[in-house]
Formats: structure tokens, C-alpha cells, sequence
């Protein structure tokens, strides 16, 4: 999952082994607790996003007319992450993949405007690297 928000910064990027309702709603929740409530979600149109945000609908209170399924106002996203979705080498493990994909999104991220400095998004390529070289 990918969460971006209206400038194209992106604010948080999960993996999981299974695309099911469960994790599509942590994911969601995750965002919502870290960020605030948003005045717009726009999803894809996979059954398990869909149930997961009804779901958030009704724990959050948010309002029935705040999230959207289209095909294409959704292109912001999709072409947010085109680079990652190009065919990679098969991964052993869960945690392989995850760490590539969290690599790649790391130096990808540098090469976005301001996005050395900013602080506010949950997302930061300079910390993860940090970590991840500390590792």
C-alpha cells in the first residue's frame, strides 16, 4: 500500500504478504491516526480497499462522501510508484522484498522536491537511510 497526498509527497508505504480487508484497514488507520482526518481519500477499486474504507467510515465518523473510487483521478498514485512496478527479480523472502522496496523508495524519495527537509510527512528517505546504514 501507498498513501501520497495532494502535492505528491509520499506519507507512509506498507507491504504485506496478503492484500486482504484487514490490511488494508491498518493501513488506512495507521494514516488517519498519524495524520488526521483527511477531507478526501481516493482508492482503487480493489473489493478488499472498498470494505476497508467503509469500515473506516464508520469507526472514524468520517463522512460517507469523503473517499472516492476512480480510475482516474487515482493516476497520481499509480504514477508515483510506475518504478517500482517494473518487473524485479524474484524476492526469497517477505523481508527481502520489503527491504529493496523500502531502498528504492528511499533514494527515489531524495530526488523529490523538499523532501530532505520536511518533517511533517511520516515518510523521510534521509532517516531511513539512517537506519538502515546503521543496521
Amino acid at each position: 500500500y501507498r498513501a501520497i497526498d495532494a502535492d505528491g509527497h509520499t506519507l507512509d508505504i506498507s507491504l504485506r504478504k496478503k492484500r486482504d480487508n484487514h490490511s488494508a484497514y491498518t493501513f488506512i488507520k495507521r494514516l488517519i491516526k498519524q495524520f488526521g482526518k483527511p477531507q478526501m481519500i481516493i482508492i482503487d477499486q480493489a473489493p478488499s480497499t472498498k470494505v476497508a474504507m467503509s469500515k473506516v467510515i464508520k469507526d472514524f465518523k468520517l463522512t460517507p462522501n469523503c473517499h472516492c473510487t476512480s480510475k482516474y483521478l487515482n493516476n497520481l498514485i499509480e504514477q508515483d510508484h510506475r518504478h517500482i512496478k517494473v518487473r524485479k527479480i524474484s524476492y526469497q523472502s517477505i523481508n527481502t522484498a520489503k527491504n529493496t522496496i523500502k531502498g528504492i523508495e528511499c533514494i527515489y524519495g531524495l530526488y523529490k522536491k523538499n523532501r530532505r527537509s520536511l518533517q511533517i510527512y511520516g515518510f523521510s528517505p534521509c532517516r531511513v537511510i539512517s537506519i538502515m546504514l546503521a543496521s
